[in-house]
């Protein structure tokens, strides 16, 4: 059973039953989850969709909800093809066949990694409608639809206890998504280049005098490394577009990291604080709304507190502190959840208030 919290797609809470998968044909496997919506049923209307007619990017409106509304289904096909990995999810929030296209949303993705330049590469190919974006202090907005095509390597090594995580892609697409400062839908060809590095530095860490896991780690798969570390952020970040337009940003960011306690005692024997500011130089502008460059300058916040044997309180925000912006000091991105933290295993429940949305994460530990 699943019960997640969606207020943008679903009116609220839902419950959900994934049923067993089913074999389509070779390598191809069919996963459905059909979900009631019973908040939507509960209430006898939806605020989901636009008004019969109106545009896509339009305000969403009050509607009468039938019986048809409140049911919805996930799905997702998986497989191989020539070595290539298909996968296509979609979603469909409704069963009325009048709200088929403001219902549905689709994602399809064939990928397969590829040698080049003496090293291992990520090449993909996806298609999607109607994707939901979330775009900090822009807040919410949609690819109505899009196509393309990218290249992408990540890697991750440690070096004199440093830990580095880099990311390096290009990409070239064709989307149709809401104009920046209009409702209009806008269409064009995009590319760009994209490069992150992410590094953790010790700079005072009190490292286990000894790594095996006997019976008193009732909570954690690994003992904890306390201490304060120094995370920084480096990325780059190019994008053009066919009628001339293009944007770019240089972005860094530093902050310290702490982590104390053992999770091994009863109650408040574990907390992390981590602290980021970034900071954006820009330039330029895109046509569209979903992936402007907003919000110079942000401060990432993550608080996790062990409240009482295995219950962990977990917190993430990110702060907005660009003064030129309307929303200087609130909070653009956040996410709160409690979960359940044994060895082998994590359980939790979240909520995401910037996007209205929340629901249940499982965690297996030790599995690859």
């Amino acid at each position: 059973l699943n019960v997640g919290f969606d207020n943008i797609d679903k009116d609220g809470l839902y419950f959900g039953s994934k049923l067993n998968s089913i074999n389509i044909f070779d390598d191809f496997t069919l996963d459905l989850e059909p979900q009631f919506l019973i908040q939507r049923s509960l209430q006898g209307y939806t605020k989901s969709f636009v008004n019969k007619g109106d545009s896509i990017t339009g305000d969403k409106v009050k509607r009468n909800a039938t019986l048809k509304d409140y049911f919805a289904i996930n799905s997702q096909i998986k497989g191989q093809i020539n070595k290539w990995n298909l996968e296509i999810d979609q979603q469909n929030n409704s069963f009325d066949p009048e709200k088929f296209s403001d219902a549905i949303r689709l994602k399809t993705n064939l990928n397969k990694d590829i040698t080049f330049l003496n090293s291992k590469w990520n090449k993909s190919f996806y298609g999607i409608y109607r994707d939901r974006v979330w775009n900090g202090s822009l807040g919410e907005t949609e690819i109505y639809a899009g196509y393309g095509s990218k290249l992408e390597k990540q890697n991750s090594w440690v070096i004199n206890g440093i830990n580095n995580t880099e990311i390096f892609s290009l990409g070239l697409a064709n989307f149709k998504g809401e104009a920046l400062n209009s409702k209009n839908l806008v269409k064009t060809t995009k590319g760009n280049f994209f490069y992150s590095l992410d590094q953790k530095f010790p700079i005072n860490i009190d490292k286990p005098s000894n790594l095996f896991v006997d019976s008193s780690y009732n909570y954690i798969p690994e003992p904890i490394k306390k201490g304060l570390s120094l995370n920084t952020k480096l990325e780059l970040l190019y994008s053009f577009y066919d009628n001339g337009n293009n944007q770019q940003y240089l972005g860094v960011g530093a902050g310290p990291e702490f982590v104390f306690g053992n999770f091994k005692q009863k109650s408040f024997d574990y907390t992390r604080i981590s602290l980021l500011p970034f900071y954006k130089i820009k330039s330029g502008d895109s046509i569209f709304k979903f992936d402007q460059i907003s919000d110079k300058f942000t401060l990432d916040v993550e608080f996790d507190q062990q409240l009482f044997g295995p219950l962990i309180l977990k917190n993430s925000a990110t702060l907005n502190l660009d003064r030129a912006s309307k929303d200087y000091g609130d909070l653009i991105n956040s996410k709160i959840s409690l979960n359940w933290k044994k060895r082998s295993y994590e359980f939790g429940i979240f909520y995401q208030p910037h996007n209205e949305a929340g629901g249940i994460t499982f965690t297996l530990f030790g599995f690859k």
